[in-house]
């Protein structure tokens, strides 16, 4: 296993109860949104200008290691890349590939979703306005709070589950950190009991662990230990990377969590997801122990009108990875994902990321998540042919992907197989594909599996919920990207500017949402006490640097 601290030291750190007012502005999709540009002419598809007999160049603008280029991504006869370069021409096996051109778009890894839950594919519930506390209070109902609903988890239903990995390979991604899924489509870094999910990758899987102290009856601990069944060391990491479920809430007990497994399942191998009840001194600790973060922004703001104090993780120098959570509370797809991290980092965190730290937070970042870098998150030589191809109508570059909906998305590949593409691309290299229409775009979506169909996926799927959302056509019921709560109900305005519900003159961070929490007894945290909320201190543990 790499030791994730040492290979992050020095490098680009990016990452990876109260009812809502009538009325509250919209943020991710709305006319004051910026987290997604309008389109830019037209789309290009990807043409076939050549095929071959084994393997596959992609020709466009590179996201390269060390930034865009124009030039080529070689994907060998066995699926792995073996070139990336302005010409891959003088590579063994290059004059067998089909080349496929893809000028006007943007050549990326395939995404990595490093947080969804397979296993419950309910539609979301955008009739519920509580905020909560604690995830234990919407699971539960503890607290008295009102019972999150829909919740039942998912029975094996193959065209179900199917249908939910397409919805991810329709939006470039290739990987998943699932608690569920099927073979043959999306690769499932966290499939330890189903290893063939892996599809191909070589390694321990990651440990997928929703409940680590075994609180799932809906017990909350403010202080103290004394949990049901918390997780050992030795159960931790018995196989690959640790991800477990810790923090999520706002309130005393979610923080507290933290504090008594930081101990023993805090380490290099460690990726807390959510989060959210963290403080600067938590923080802290994830990076003394190379550990990092996954966040899940949507859900995180539709469950409890607030996500991870992200700004104090990219100060302190902790990775970011970027997750769904799950189709209830969270996003679509990790387009929408991206959507809402945009519309956040313009908003209400100071334009603190670049896009090319949002996008690494969804490839290189994930990969580091799960345990497989190397492999997937990022074209270089030998990793596995885990490609997305985005037009570039949107945005040069990173924008092309984190501004991208679904008429944008031109190729995925998983090892060099073709599981959606232009419909020129998949009839000529692709398997068991059948047509589909995405937004007026032809497409098809390759289905190479005995086990179900197109048509068997989408008869059980749409009823449920879309296979895609369009850009001019926002997605159905989408759950909440704005940060709401009883203290902050009317969003930014001009004496609130990152709209925490604390006006401009007496805001400690006045142009990053740092918003009061119970656990910080209801004031803006700022832990070295010299002014400047953690959320914009340059040092939040330093007093004399800020």
């Amino acid at each position: 296993m790499i030791d994730r601290l040492s290979l992050c030291a020095g490098a680009l750190i990016a990452l990876g109860c109260s009812s809502a007012p009538s009325g509250t502005p919209s943020l991710d999709g709305g006319a004051d949104s910026t987290a997604e540009g309008g389109p830019v002419g037209s789309v290009t598809p990807c043409t076939l200008t050549s095929k071959g007999s084994a393997g596959s160049v992609i020709v466009g603008r590179v996201l390269a290691p060390l930034g865009p280029t124009d030039g080529e991504v070689f994907v060998d006869a066995n699926g792995l890349i073996a070139c990336v370069a302005a010409s891959c021409a003088q590579t063994a096996g290059y004059a067998q590939a089909s080349v496929i051109s893809c000028k006007g778009s943007v050549i990326s890894p395939g995404i990595i979703n490093a947080h969804e839950h397979m296993d419950y594919i309910q539609a979301p519930n955008p009739a519920s306005t509580t905020r909560y506390l604690h995830r234990n209070d919407w699971r539960t109902g503890a607290n008295g709070a009102p019972k999150y609903t829909p919740y039942p988890k998912l029975t094996n239903d193959v065209n179900l589950l199917a249908g939910a990995e397409l919805r991810h390979v329709m939006s470039g991604t290739t990987a998943l950190l699932s608690s569920g899924g099927v073979s043959g489509l999306v690769r499932n870094v966290a499939s330890f009991k189903n290893p063939q999910w892996l599809e191909g990758l070589t390694g321990k899987t990651a440990f997928f662990d929703t409940f680590p102290l075994g609180d799932a009856n809906g017990v909350e601990i403010a202080s103290g230990c004394g949990y049901p069944n918390v997780r050992t060391a030795g159960a931790a990491f018995a196989d690959g990377t640790y991800a477990p479920h810790i923090a999520e809430g706002i309130n005393a007990a979610a923080e507290n969590e933290f504090t008594c497994v930081k101990g023993t399942l805090v380490t290099n191998r460690t990726a807390v997801i959510h989060g959210v009840g963290l403080n600067a001194t938590d923080v802290d600790t994830l990076q003394k122990a190379g550990a990092m973060l996954i966040w899940s922004p949507r859900s995180n703001t539709d469950l409890y009108g607030n996500t991870a104090s992200v700004t104090v993780f990219k100060e302190l120098g902790v990775p970011i990875a970027l997750g769904t959570d799950w189709l209830p509370s969270g996003s679509m797809n990790m387009l929408r994902e991206l959507a809402c991290a945009s519309a956040l980092n313009d908003k209400h965190f100071g334009h603190a990321f670049t896009s090319r730290d949002l996008w690494t937070m969804a490839t290189k970042n994930g990969a580091l998540a799960a345990g497989f870098q190397g492999q997937i998150g990022e074209l270089v030589p030998q990793a596995q042919g885990d490609i997305a191809v985005f037009d570039a109508r949107s945005g040069a570059d990173y924008d092309a992907v984190v501004k991208a909906s679904a008429e944008d998305v031109h190729l995925v590949m998983r090892g060099g197989k073709v599981l959606y593409a232009d419909a020129e691309i998949a009839k000529a290299l692709g398997t068991g594909c059948a047509d589909l229409d995405v937004c007026g775009e032809k497409r098809q979506v390759c289905v190479d599996t005995p086990m179900t169909t197109l048509a068997s996926i989408q008869a059980a799927t749409q009823p449920i919920y879309p296979m895609f959302s369009c850009r001019d056509q926002p997605a159905t019921n989408e759950p909440s990207c704005t940060p709401y709560r009883d203290t902050y109900p009317n969003g930014t305005s001009a004496a609130d500017r990152d709209g925490d519900g604390v006006p401009d003159a007496q805001d400690d961070c006045a142009d990053v949402f740092n918003p009061t929490r119970p656990m910080d007894n209801s004031k803006q945290s700022d832990i070295d006490m010299d002014g400047f909320g953690d959320a914009c201190d340059k040092a939040p543990l330093d007093a004399s640097t800020h």
